[in-house]
């Protein structure tokens, strides 16, 4: 048995990880994984390039470019989160204005946004930066007229209920608690800013293929079965129950109904990750100056996925 050390943020995106370890998946192709959580990826990536985790994750955002620019020990090797495909998973996150302040018509566009402060996940030179600058330039504003600030998703919850916080990012099933709650209105969805958006992807250590054989291929096809078992489960209802029971226990929101209604994460049920769409984020963090030019793409490891769609077959929806 091959022990693996995992980083996650505890949100419904990485609920394959919860639902691989809760099912067996990883012990039957024999890895014991020890996961983390963290509150951000920013904290995952130097310890990723150390080898002190094995796996975590990473998104369209400058620390993770300059990473692959230094190149540190990391690659790219499976969609974590793309734009929704779907109608239920379309939406699962995106950016939220205050209740009130929609309502008495304060923010209602990305034209109200000018001078405030927008809380993201990891601050500025995030992906949600990313995202929310090609909307706002695409409406001719300048995304350096706002305040970009970190704030992670349960604390941008808490601070809307005490009015506290005003426009910010967040993402399932935080969303949908606040919109049932009349907490937030869901101003602009991930797919309406970027609709090709690649948010997040997993991510290995580079010395994960000397801790045994095919280990990285092992932790994909478990990973594989787990992200096509809570596909079934969000969008055809396949043993949703024990899916919903899961994500109660592993996430910040223990109400199942709002699981049930939340829009869910989509991911490739194959693995693939939008190289394209990762290389238009980097070319825009490097124009807003942010960043040096980082060519993506010999970063990315296709082989594990592509391995695990072959032993796995490729995805078929249910009939």
């Amino acid at each position: 048995m091959v022990t693996l050390k995992v980083g996650y943020l505890p949100v419904a995106t990485w609920a394959p990880l919860f639902l691989a370890q809760d099912r067996g998946y990883f012990q039957e192709v024999g890895l014991e994984v020890e996961a983390s959580p963290f509150g951000n990826y920013a904290t995952q990536v130097p310890l990723l390039a150390q080898g002190q985790l094995h796996v975590a994750g990473c998104a369209n955002a400058v620390i993770c470019y300059n990473a692959f620019g230094r190149g540190l020990d990391i690659r790219i090797v499976t969609d974590l989160q793309s734009a929704g495909q779907t109608e239920k998973s379309r939406g699962a996150s995106g950016l939220v204005v205050r209740k009130d302040l929609w309502d008495n018509g304060t923010i209602r566009g990305a034209q109200d946004l000018v001078g405030r402060t927008l809380y993201t996940q990891a601050g500025p030179g995030s992906g949600q930066h990313a995202q929310a600058a090609h909307w706002l330039r695409r409406h001719g504003i300048d995304p350096s007229d706002m305040d970009w600030t970190q704030l992670q998703f349960p604390d941008l919850y808490a601070a809307m209920q005490n009015q506290g916080a005003e426009v910010g990012f967040q993402s399932e099933p935080f969303v949908t608690a606040g919109l049932t709650r009349g907490i937030h209105h869901l101003l602009v969805s991930a797919e309406e800013m970027e609709p090709n958006v690649q948010s997040t992807y997993v991510m290995y250590w580079t010395g994960i293929d000397g801790l045994g054989p095919q280990v990285g291929e092992r932790f994909m096809v478990a990973w594989l079965r787990a992200v096509r078992d809570f596909l079934n489960a969000m969008e055809y209802g396949i043993d949703q129950d024990a899916v919903i029971a899961i994500l109660t226990r592993e996430t910040g929101i223990k109400d199942p109904e709002v699981h049930r209604q939340s829009k869910y994460p989509w991911r490739h049920p194959n693995g693939g990750v939008d190289a394209d769409a990762l290389q238009a984020d980097a070319d825009l963090f490097a124009e807003l100056g942010l960043m040096g030019q980082v060519d993506v793409r010999p970063r990315i490891d296709d082989r594990y996925h592509q391995f695990a769609a072959r032993y796995l077959g490729e995805y078929q929806p249910p009939r």
